[in-house]
């Protein structure tokens, strides 16, 4: 399976652990590029944030949108599908749901959530199942949740050394010798 073509978009974010979490997962596994909205100002990996956010952000295309209708005129113009991850009723959750082939995957701010004139205006709202007594995840931990499964079925093609993945992409016929 090739790589289904994702974003990652985290609308008005605030904790740089949270933002540096999801942009970890998001190079995992091969996202077209971070987009941040809401914010006045471009997103800023300051001293808060852990040496692999700061790291990683160099390696990340960021795409600073100010609105939400800079967002949906952006995703329209680019070929993105938005498709939010909010806890919704009813529910379509994440394992039956079947990720547009270019998907603009968009988490939402870790007090407030996605607002309902948002999510309105997604293609797709999807929820990650949860079977215990906890309300909701954090941000960081439904994303990328979400981002696995958007991946899943791909196969890796990198080498693993001990307990990493370690250089370039493997050929595809090169895979069987790893």
């Amino acid at each position: 399976m090739t790589s289904p073509g994702f974003c990652t978009v985290l609308h008005t974010l605030k904790s740089p652990q949270n933002v540096g979490m999801i942009v970890r997962s998001h190079l995992a596994y091969e996202g077209a590029c971070v987009v941040m909205v809401g914010h006045a100002q471009p997103w800023r990996f300051g001293k808060g944030t852990q040496a692999f956010s700061r790291k990683l952000e160099r390696e990340c295309r960021i795409v600073h949108l100010q609105s939400d209708d800079a967002f949906f005129a952006w995703c329209e113009a680019e070929g993105w599908t938005p498709v939010a991850l909010e806890v919704a009723s009813p529910p379509i959750y994440l394992d039956e749901f079947a990720f547009p082939q270019r998907t603009a995957l968009i988490v939402g701010n870790e007090g407030t959530g996605l607002s309902r004139a948002f999510l309105d205006r997604c293609r797709w709202v999807v929820t990650a199942p949860q079977f215990g007594p906890v309300g909701s995840m954090n941000v960081a931990v439904a994303c990328s949740i979400a981002i696995y499964e958007l991946n899943r079925g791909r196969v890796p093609r990198r080498e693993i050394q001990g307990t990493k993945f370690v250089g370039e992409q493997v050929a595809a016929r090169d895979r069987r010798s790893i």
